[in-house]
C-alpha cells in the first residue's frame, strides 16, 4: 500500500538460492576444471565479496559443501508453504513461482552430472582453448582461418557451451594441420571425439538459447516457459530415438530432470512424470504459464502443434477456462470499486462469457486468435 502496489502483484517470482552467485557459480562443464586452475576473474571476485555481504545461509542445489559432491533429493512435491494468505476477508493471495531460469539451470546441472562419456573429449575442447589463450603462435595461425576460441567463464555454462560449439565449428583439417605442426597431436580430434561433441552440442543448443531468451529485459519472459519447456522436450525425445546417438545416458538425464522439474506444467499436456518430483516444481502448474504464451504474437496458439490434436483441444479448453475465470474475478474488481451492484452484474457477465465461449468452440475462431 506504501507504493500504491495493491492489487497490481499477481505473482512474485522466487528461487531457493542464497545469492546470485550460489544459483549459477560453479556450473562447469565436465573436462573443464583444468581450464579454470589459476584463472581468477576479476569481475566474479567482485561480485562474490558484494553478495557474500548479504548471504542469508539458505540451502540451494547450486552450492556444494568442499570436498563433496551435493547431491539434490527428491520428494513428494508439497509446496503450500509458497502459497500465502494476505487477505482472507476476499481471499486474495499471492503465489510464490519459482525462476524458470533457475530450475533451467538445475536441469543442466543434472545433465553435466550424467556426461561421463564425454569427458575426455571436452576435456581436449578445454586445452584448445587453454591453449588458444597462451600461444600466440596457435591463436594467430587460426585467426589467418577467420577462427577463434572465446573464453570460457566460470560463473556462466553457457560461455563454455560456446567455447565447445566454436571449437567444433573449426574443419578438422585447419585444425589438425596446426596441430600437427605445433607438435600437439595429443590435442587432436579424432572421428569419435568429433561425433561426441557435435551430439553434446545438440544436445544442449536449446538450452543455450533458452538460457539468453530469459535473460531479456525488454519483453516479457514468462511466455516463454511453457513453449520452451516443451520444445526441449520433444526435441530430446526424438535424439534419445537416433539409434546412432553415442551419448545415450546425457540424454536420459536431461529429459528425466525436465519431467522432475517441470511436472506440474507437463501434466497438463498429459506427459507421463514422475511421481517423486522436487519441491518446486509444482508451483510449474500455475494456469498462467499456459495463457501467457497466446498474448506473445510468436507463440499464439502454434507451440501446441506438436500435441496430439485431442491433447491439445484439452489444453485449449482449460485455457478458456482459465481466461473466463481471470474476466471475471477482473470484471469483479472493477464493479466492485465502482460501486455497482457487483452480484447482479457479474452473474450477468459471466453468463455472456460463457455463451460466447461455446460459440467460439462450435466456429472454431479460437485457433485463429
Amino acid at each position: 500500500q506504501l507504493y500504491n502496489l495493491k492489487d497490481k502483484i499477481v505473482r512474485l517470482i522466487t528461487d531457493n538460492a542464497s545469492n546470485n552467485l550460489a544459483a549459477f557459480d560453479n556450473i562447469i562443464l565436465p573436462g573443464f576444471d583444468d581450464y579454470f586452475d589459476g584463472i581468477i576473474d576479476d569481475s566474479s571476485e567482485s561480485e562474490f565479496e558484494s553478495e557474500s555481504k548479504f548471504n542469508d545461509k539458505e540451502t540451494d542445489d547450486y552450492a556444494p559443501a568442499v570436498g563433496e559432491e551435493k547431491q539434490v533429493q527428491t520428494h513428494e512435491a508439497d509446496d503450500s508453504i509458497y502459497q500465502t494468505t494476505l487477505d482472507s476477508a476476499t481471499e486474495e493471495e499471492f503465489l510464490r513461482l519459482p525462476c524458470f531460469c533457475h530450475c533451467l539451470q538445475l536441469v543442466v546441472i543434472d545433465g553435466i552430472k550424467a556426461s561421463a562419456a564425454a569427458v575426455s573429449s571436452l576435456q581436449k575442447v578445454a586445452s584448445l582453448a587453454k591453449l588458444s589463450h597462451s600461444s600466440t603462435v596457435f591463436s594467430e595461425r587460426l585467426e589467418k582461418f577467420n577462427y577463434t576460441i572465446p573464453r570460457a567463464n566460470r560463473t556462466r555454462w553457457n560461455s563454455q557451451f560456446q567455447t565447445v560449439k566454436k571449437v567444433v565449428d573449426i574443419p578438422s583439417s585447419i585444425l589438425n594441420s596446426i596441430l600437427s605442426d605445433l607438435k600437439k597431436n595429443d590435442l587432436i580430434l579424432n572421428s569419435k571425439d568429433r561425433k561426441v561433441l557435435e551430439e553434446f552440442v545438440s544436445l544442449f543448443e536449446l538450452f543455450n538459447e533458452a538460457t539468453v531468451l530469459t535473460q531479456g529485459e525488454s519483453y516479457a519472459t514468462i511466455c516463454l516457459v511453457a513453449p520452451t519447456v516443451l520444445g526441449i522436450l520433444f526435441d530430446l525425445e526424438r535424439e534419445l530415438g537416433s539409434s546412432t546417438l553415442p551419448i545415450v545416458s546425457l540424454c536420459e538425464a536431461l529429459i528425466a530432470s525436465i519431467k522432475a522439474r517441470f511436472s506440474g506444467l507437463l501434466r497438463y499436456f498429459e506427459i507421463d512424470v514422475p511421481f517423486n518430483t522436487y519441491c518446486m516444481s509444482e508451483r510449474f502448474s500455475d494456469v498462467i504459464f499456459l495463457i501467457s504464451p497466446l498474448l506473445d504474437a510468436r507463440f499464439k496458439l502454434l507451440w501446441l502443434d506438436s500435441l496430439h490434436t485431442f491433447v491439445k483441444l484439452r489444453v485449449v479448453e482449460k485455457i478458456r477456462d482459465a481466461y473466463v475465470r481471470y474476466y471475471s474475478k477482473l470484471n469483479f474488481s472493477v464493479l466492485q470499486n465502482a460501486g455497482a451492484n457487483v452480484l447482479n452484474t457479474t452473474e450477468h457477465n459471466i453468463d455472456v462469457m460463457t455463451k460466447t465461449r461455446i460459440h467460439l468452440l462450435n466456429e472454431n475462431v479460437f485457433f485463429h486468435i
